[in-house]
């Protein structure tokens, strides 16, 4: 799905199952991946990236959202083959890297026996961290992609901004999947921080907003984005 012009997003069953987050191709000079997908997603991207006319040697970067495995599964085989440079939020570049655990669905007790046969998808292999990504930084891509540091899902969980494109890419901060929502509360650390992410992400100037799950959204979306952090706010205050 061509979103803008030169930003790709590659999903299937609208980001949720077995294939995991969305996965976002940003077309520049050179080209860079946002997000991987769970395990076993690296040839579907491969074979996306060749339709669009590009070669795997092309992939020059890739951005981490978030550490959650349906973010990084495919990491390490897409990093192997392309060499490409692997960049995450300081906070949370340890889960990337393999030195903390993932705190998936085994560390929930009354997740055990339903999602006992899925557990395989939760795993990672650790991958090197090559740069860190704070708030306030631009990276040369597309007219300068800002970064935003926005907690709250996780602690390292970041947005990325393309003012010249008029884009966000929120990660895991908002899902469009069956209307706009919240992250699962579940693997989500902190819901102050969220509400917190997305009111900032709502001051920004876009026109089309992009989720880890779900279709983006390109009517009125800063409008929706607005309402909802709005609703959220307000009833954050009488909880």
């Amino acid at each position: 799905m061509l979103l803008t012009s030169d930003v790709y997003q590659f999903h299937r069953l609208l980001g949720v199952g077995p294939w995991g987050g969305n996965v976002f191709l940003l077309a520049g000079e050179s080209l860079t991946l946002v997000d991987t997908g769970f395990k076993g997603r690296a040839d579907h991207i491969f074979k996306e990236t060749m339709r669009l006319g590009f070669s795997m040697s092309d992939i020059s970067s890739i951005i981490i959202t978030h550490h959650h495995p349906d973010h990084t599964g495919s990491l390490a085989t897409i990093k192997e083959v392309t060499g490409a440079r692997v960049l995450a939020h300081p906070a949370d570049a340890p889960y990337i890297e393999g030195h903390l655990l993932q705190p998936g669905p085994a560390r929930h007790d009354w997740f055990n026996s339903t999602l006992a046969p899925y557990r395989g998808l939760w795993s990672t292999t650790p991958v090197t961290v090559d740069e860190f990504l704070n708030d306030g930084d631009t990276l040369p891509i597309l007219g300068g992609v800002k970064v935003l540091h926005t907690p709250g899902h996780t602690e390292g969980s970041i947005s990325l901004f393309i003012p010249d494109k008029r884009l966000v890419i929120i990660g895991d901060l908002l899902s469009n999947s069956l209307g706009l929502r919240f992250p699962s509360r579940t693997f989500t650390v902190d819901m102050s921080k969220e509400i917190s992410s997305i009111k900032r992400i709502a001051e920004l100037d876009f026109d089309t907003v992009c989720f880890g799950h779900g279709l983006a959204m390109t009517k009125r979306a800063r409008q929706r984005i607005s309402a909802f952090a709005e609703r959220v706010s307000v009833s954050s205050r009488y909880s």
